[in-house]
């Protein structure tokens, strides 16, 4: 009976241990890319470098140190999973970006994302939040000035209405509207400095009774309030906040999205014009009505 019992301790401890070696590690753990380029020390710049697949289908990746090393490595990515990349220098990735193979250098401590642009290929953009546990709306590129003014002459900004603005930046947009119409407005933005770039901003311009800001993930938002909302996102992320729009917009809110146009809601389209700013970049502007 002894000896059973030995057999039977000896069978478990095998199993235990194959069990440490053989499991699959968690899936941040798998996301996690170590490329240090032959240097002794990782974290010299202080963060990891983010990079996540925006796009709808499973995206593969080379990614290799610049200069290139032996320590390249291939990817594959998923749709809305990110890898973090931990590199003290710069790496190339190159991918199919369905018309080519393109490089893209990313820098260590910043964000990136793999996203369609508008002729729906696939590109980097940097500038995304790299955070596991929100969307990843779209990257941080601010809207002229100009293109400001229109959008909220378009829409018949006024003293009566709340101005919501979703991936606010420095503020621009709720600022102006406050400033030039008198109008209430707020503000969201996942990146903590944004809202507190904003909120300097706004006390600069002397409107800070007028103007709130946010520091959350936009979908999580409500939008029971907004009488106007401001948008400067990606299709794919217009089409995620869609059913935020349809669930808590007020029949007559008007809706002014800066580029990209909102699918589904097309009965709902009132206007749409075309901006030149001073570096001679066309924008487009489309106004809704809920």
């Amino acid at each position: 009976m002894r000896r059973r019992l030995e057999i039977g301790f000896a069978v478990l401890l095998v199993i235990a241990v194959a069990a440490l070696v053989f499991v699959k590690p968690s899936k941040k753990s798998d996301n996690v890319v170590v490329l240090d380029g032959g240097s002794s020390s990782l974290g010299v710049f202080g963060e990891e470098a983010t990079l996540r697949n925006v796009i709808d289908k499973d995206l593969k990746y080379l990614i290799e140190t610049v200069p290139p090393s032996k320590k390249s490595r291939v990817r594959v990515l998923r749709p809305g999973a990110l890898d973090r990349i931990k590199t003290n220098v710069p790496v190339t990735i190159t991918f199919d970006n369905g018309a080519r193979q393109l490089s893209s250098t990313i820098f260590p401590g910043k964000p990136y994302s793999l996203r369609y642009d508008d002729n729906g290929l696939v590109r980097v953009y940097p500038g995304s939040h790299g955070r596991e546990d929100a969307a990843d709306l779209a990257p941080y590129v601010p809207t002229p000035m100009a293109v400001v003014g229109k959008m909220l002459e378009m829409a018949g900004v006024g003293r009566d209405d709340v101005v919501y603005d979703i991936g606010c930046g420095d503020g621009r947009i709720v600022i102006t509207a406050a400033r030039e119409y008198r109008a209430r407005g707020v503000g969201i933005d996942i990146d903590s400095e944004f809202i507190e770039e904003s909120r300097a901003n706004a006390k600069r311009e002397g409107v800070t009774k007028l103007t709130r800001f946010l520091c959350m993930d936009a979908t999580k938002a409500r939008l029971t309030e907004a009488t106007v909302l401001a948008v400067y996102l990606l299709p794919e992320s217009l089409e995620l906040l869609r059913p935020l729009f349809d669930r808590d917009l007020q029949p007559g809110a008007r809706v002014v999205s800066h580029n990209y146009r909102i699918a589904g809601w097309e009965d709902k389209l009132v206007t749409s014009e075309i901006l030149q700013d001073e570096n001679g970049l066309e924008h487009k502007i489309f106004l809704y009505r809920r």
